[in-house]
């Protein structure tokens, strides 16, 4: 399901109004000291050590006991299926559309690549409209050693990228959605 600019999108309970005129290149990453353990609730009430604005969607060395998430919106050039990647050390997940907003879970995750393991690539497909904008949120964590995320997408029209820039954005006054 798309986003209507300036209007109401349907989520369980209501309504969220969306005004994208106050939404700011990247996404919104959160830092916290801790494993997450694929539970997607440890983001809630754990306490963060930084944050920043990440257009690139890509960490090369995740520190060890280490999770991140990534908050924002996802806008698709075309419409069409895309499969998102998330190749991840260790456990790596990718909501994207109201899932990313409430209600989820690692079963509903778009992308699954969960638990305690070596640097692998998960993929999941979602059919998506041209300019609307549609939540997005990626949980990562390292739970010792050497950790890793990169992102990327593709279509059938589109080769395989990790390049986001100008495709995320999020809102600076909620810090994220």
């Amino acid at each position: 399901m798309g986003f209507i600019l300036n209007g109401d999108f349907p989520v369980s309970g209501g309504f969220i109004k969306l005004n994208v005129n106050n939404y700011v290149s990247g996404l919104y990453k959160t830092t916290y000291s801790g494993y997450f353990s694929d539970n997607p609730a440890f983001f809630a009430s754990a306490s963060s050590t930084a944050t920043e604005v990440d257009s690139t969607l890509a960490v090369a060395n995740i520190p060890s006991i280490t999770s991140y998430q990534y908050l924002g919106y996802f806008t698709p050039t075309t419409s069409e299926t895309y499969t998102f990647y998330v190749t991840c050390d260790d456990a790596g997940y990718l909501w994207i559309g109201s899932n990313a907003l409430s209600g989820f879970s690692i079963s509903n995750a778009t992308v699954n690549g969960g638990g305690e393991h070596g640097a692998n690539e998960y993929s999941g497909t979602i059919a998506l409209i041209a300019g609307t904008k549609y939540p997005i949120r990626i949980q990562v964590g390292n739970n010792g050693g050497p950790g890793y995320l990169a992102t990327s997408f593709s279509t059938s029209t589109i080769s395989k990228t990790s390049t986001f820039t100008g495709l995320v954005s999020y809102n600076p006054a909620t810090n994220g959605f």
